[in-house]
């Protein structure tokens, strides 16, 4: 007899259609579309680059200058990468909530599970993150080998509460079934007179139908409506790219500018190991953490409207324990930060717990399908299981050079130096690299010109965001830093 295909998990939910307009007013959903909502907002910029390209009903779409910055870091030649995990730590960042996210009824984020190891010796409890065991990080604290792999075991059960279900509408505002915000005002907030000049429908949403609701999310302003009726989404770029921020901080980077005098166009910025790393920072950066640091405007389809959504509903009613925090404060996976932090998105302090069958012996082959790691201490529901109650010792907490001097994603040596376009290409400088680039521009010489700036948070911030949202990210987030040059208009 044939093995039965296994049942292809489906999310059901309700839409409520304008017949004249064939535009979705709103839809109502359980706990499990909701979870999919809020699990965008946890997803790295890497792991949305990587998705957003992928082929879906509505195909790849390009999210400002994010698609080409990804697949310049992938072109980047691993010579200039600070250690030979680094590429990989920023093509496919961790999820800082992955615990909340992998027992999602419906999760496209394909980032590959934490896996961690540990040493053979029954006291010690050396644990590695999978990343950083390589060729030169092969042993724990006392020199013994990290050779027994395992899985965080997730007791998570994503963000909504069970039992809870919400009216989402077209530009993804996300508010609780309740007496307080649905009821008769809201069906005649939305203008309707006649139940006949509206359609009830029910439709059941697969993961497949995920990745074209993230697409939507990120690119429309009637994100329901594009992703249900199957419409071209209507991309809507910002005007505005300046952030205003409180600078707490003393970083300053230093660039060089070349930039078209004609319209104040900037073609590429020059700069040293510090501008690179804070740019391949960004990919590993939590998309609601990104909202939050850019005062909850990213411009990016409707994520504004749903980050502000979560932001406004009551935690202890509709969420799961510290589900709020994880969404509108996220932090960055362990091991993602540097040590020269340029943006304020920390990075948690992770207490693990190893648990492992005290009736077995350490010889014992059984063992090694017995020993899980978990970030919450679940004593009392593993009753035959032993636990170490001291926090694991992390063997390694941040990439490192092979001196071990230095720190980050990207080589800086003093003497390296790195272009970056203004759609964000970043690759090694040299005299031919430039001279290819002013050939590929095709700019009469005397109509460039350079000029050397210092860039701090705003700058950085500012780069950020116009990079989500335009192809222009060094002009629309640095052009205020040539308007000082006497003579010029542009």
């Amino acid at each position: 007899m044939a093995a039965t295909a296994p049942t292809e998990r489906r999310v059901r939910l309700k839409l409520l259609v304008k017949k004249e307009t064939n535009k979705v007013l709103f839809a109502e959903a359980g706990k499990d579309f909701v979870d999919v909502l809020f699990s965008f907002l946890t997803l790295p910029l890497g792991t949305i680059a990587r998705l957003v390209q992928k082929d879906s009903n509505i195909g790849p779409v390009t999210i400002g200058c994010l698609n080409s910055f990804y697949q310049s870091v992938v072109d980047l030649d691993e010579e200039c990468m600070q250690t030979e995990t680094s590429k990989e730590m920023i093509l496919h960042p961790k999820n800082s909530s992955e615990d909340y996210c992998t027992n999602l009824k419906l999760n496209i984020d394909d980032t590959q599970p934490t896996k961690y190891l540990l040493c053979f010796r029954f006291d010690c409890f050396c644990i590695n993150n999978g990343y950083f065991y390589n060729s030169t990080n092969k042993n724990c604290m006392d020199g013994k080998p990290l050779s027994r792999s395992i899985f965080l075991k997730h007791f998570g059960k994503g963000f909504v509460k069970e039992g809870v279900t919400f009216v989402i509408s077209d530009d993804l505002i996300v508010k609780p079934n309740s007496v307080e915000f649905t009821g008769l005002s809201m069906l005649q907030n939305y203008g309707i007179k006649d139940i006949s000049s509206v359609n009830q429908m029910t439709l059941n949403v697969t993961k497949e139908k995920v990745l074209d609701l993230l697409k939507c999310a990120l690119l429309s302003k009637s994100t329901l409506t594009d992703f249900f009726l199957e419409k071209k989404p209507l991309i809507q770029s910002p005007s505005v790219f300046s952030c205003n921020v409180a600078n707490s901080s003393n970083i300053k980077i230093r660039l060089k500018l070349v930039y078209r005098k004609s319209d104040g166009k900037i073609l590429y910025a020059q700069g040293e190991k510090d501008f690179a790393d804070l740019l391949v920072s960004y990919l590993t950066f939590p998309l609601g953490g990104v909202v939050r640091i850019l005062g909850g405007n990213c411009s990016m389809g409707n994520i504004d409207g749903l980050y502000k959504s979560v932001a406004d509903l009551h935690e202890n009613t509709y969420l799961t324990r510290e589900a709020k925090k994880r969404l509108v404060d996220p932090h960055l996976a362990p091991h993602f930060k540097l040590n020269m932090q340029i943006l304020p998105i920390q990075e948690p302090r992770v207490k693990h717990y190893c648990y492992y069958n005290k009736f077995q012996t350490f010889q014992d082959s059984v063992v090694h399908n017995q020993f899980f790691v978990s970030d919450e201490d679940r004593s009392r529901e593993y009753g035959s299981y032993e636990k170490n109650v001291g926090q694991l010792n992390l063997v390694c907490s941040h990439p490192k050079s092979p001196k071990g001097n230095d720190d980050g994603y990207i080589k800086g040596d003093g003497l390296r130096i790195y272009m970056v376009t203004d759609d964000l290409i970043i690759a090694p400088s040299s005299t031919f690299s430039i001279l290819h680039l002013i050939n590929h521009f095709k700019i009469p010489l005397d109509d460039m010109k350079e000029k050397l700036v210092t860039i701090g948070i705003k700058e950085c911030l500012s780069i950020l965001k116009a990079s989500l949202s335009s192809s222009s990210a060094l002009t629309n987030g640095l052009r205020h830093l040539l308007t000082n040059i006497e003579g010029e208009k542009f």
